[in-house]
């Protein structure tokens, strides 16, 4: 079958892609860059945000090491007990709530116990897109070799079941979107997603694919610009023969673009292969990257238990 920017994609509908998201906070700056981006996007698209805090399991509560947004913890005020800061983590989700509510938005509070990534991962399945940082509280203490992507980002990523929106360290507007289009199955589902939202946001969508061969590249690229043509969009498609660890950084900063959107495909028995170019520009950008999964049906609902709708 040829594809069109009519070729469905199974799960919610393309158009509410973006009307519900799930934004993971431990109290980092970057889980703030995150609510921000996350508060961007859902005025554009009248999103009902889902505020998530997951703190660790009993006998781990050193990690707890967070708090509202305009708290700088210090040696001699830092909460030392679960139950202080259980109630922090309360009030930091509350305030941003109020920052999802003062935007004109829906907002909904989700406090579990347990391990970050598979919490995150379970929650998501109610939800269009998850966004999160590429690191935070945990990450800024385990981070390997100066990798910017923090651990539970990168799990998240290869096992979420909806797509996810890493951002980088500022929001952006997302109004100029460069798909990394490879032409393959993975790519084409990207393409698709990111065409819908550039019609909705108005953004303008570039779709850059780089190779080794010139003949063969335009020949991938004519097949993006073909299905693009059919519909109202404002895009430009772009070759680059070469390597991804140059050509993506160039192009960003060529075209100023503040949004990139990947792929990821299924692996068979272990859940999404995020292929390495994608892990690439995670690491080579800092704009909102969307990692694009093909989306699942929709799991068991989520228990009432520690859910609420923010007051």
């Amino acid at each position: 079958m040829p594809f069109t920017l009519d070729t469905p994609i199974p799960g919610p509908h393309p158009q509410v892609m973006f009307t519900s998201l799930l934004v993971g906070l431990d109290g980092s700056i970057e889980a703030q860059v995150a609510l921000a981006q996350a508060i961007l996007v859902g005025q554009r698209f009248r999103t009902r945000i889902v505020l998530a805090h997951v703190s660790p399991p009993a006998g781990r509560t050193g990690e707890m090491a967070l708090g509202a947004p305009w708290m700088e913890w210090t040696p001699s005020n830092t909460p030392s007990t679960r139950v202080e800061l259980e109630r922090a983590a309360y009030v930091m989700l509350e305030d941003a709530a109020g920052a999802v509510k003062r935007a004109g938005l829906d907002a909904e509070i989700v406090v579990r116990e347990g391990v970050p990534a598979d919490v995150l991962r379970d929650l998501a399945e109610e939800v269009g897109v998850v966004v999160v940082g590429r690191s935070g509280i945990r990450g800024a203490m385990a981070t390997i070799g100066g990798d910017p992507l923090g651990p539970d980002t990168r799990e998240l990523i290869r096992r979420c079941p909806r797509p996810v929106l890493v951002c980088g360290s500022q929001p952006t507007p997302m109004d100029r979107v460069l798909v990394a289009y490879a032409g393959g199955p993975a790519s084409e589902g990207t393409l698709t997603f990111a065409s819908r939202f550039a019609g909705i946001m108005g953004a303008h969508l570039d779709v850059l694919h780089v190779a080794p061969n010139e003949d063969d590249g335009r020949r991938t690229l004519a097949r993006a610009s073909g299905a693009l043509s059919l519909a109202p969009l404002d895009f430009e498609t772009h070759f680059i023969e070469g390597n991804l660890e140059t050509a993506i950084p160039e192009t960003v900063r060529r075209l100023g673009c503040n949004a990139l959107f990947a792929g990821a495909h299924r692996e068979e028995g272990s859940g999404w292969m995020v292929p390495s170019h994608t892990l690439i520009i995670l690491r080579l950008t800092d704009i909102p990257v969307l990692v694009h999964m093909q989306p699942t049906s929709p799991g068991a609902r989520l228990t009432t238990a520690h859910r609420r709708s923010a007051s």
